[in-house]
């Protein structure tokens, strides 16, 4: 009982999740995380079998946490050209000054890599387009007075 109070104070407290969430339906990382945090208090098996999680799985995500990031020094000279260009270049840009250095990467790759460290370009919105200028004359007064009225037909 403890073990499991001990399970929702982790989901809780390391994953910023809701108390009430199903502990099978977690993806590996966050179990993985989850047994790293409670393996010291635990034993190891009675951890996985609790989280539905296999060893195997355990220890690939173990090694995927210890693995750098290939992307590390690209990721930094993105972040250097961002701050040179005044914080304005998009990914367009950025692809193209890569490749100029001799540097083939995905666009997509560079979009990823600006979205994790939160390189956004600061833009004013445009204001749309509308050809209405308000009233150019007075409204013109209702001389005929007439009176509309729909008879209804005799019925048959």
């Amino acid at each position: 009982m403890q073990l499991e109070i001990d399970l929702l104070k982790k989901n809780i407290n390391v994953l910023k999740k809701d108390p009430g969430i199903d502990q099978t339906v977690l993806k590996n990382r966050e179990k993985a995380v989850i047994v790293d945090a409670l393996k010291d208090r635990y034993s190891l098996p009675i951890l996985l079998k609790l989280l539905n999680f296999l060893r195997s799985s355990y220890y690939y995500q173990k090694a995927v946490f210890r693995q750098k990031n290939k992307y590390d020094n690209i990721c930094k000279k993105i972040v250097a050209l961002f701050n040179k260009n005044m914080r304005c270049y998009g990914y367009r840009r950025k692809h193209g000054l890569l490749k100029r250095e001799g540097i083939t990467i995905s666009e997509k790759i560079i979009r990823r890599i600006m979205q994790e460290e939160d390189l956004v370009i600061k833009t004013r919105k445009r204001k749309r387009y509308n050809s209405y200028q308000g009233e150019i004359s007075p409204s013109v007064p209702n001389l005929i007075q007439r009176d509309f009225h729909a008879n209804k037909p005799n019925e048959k």
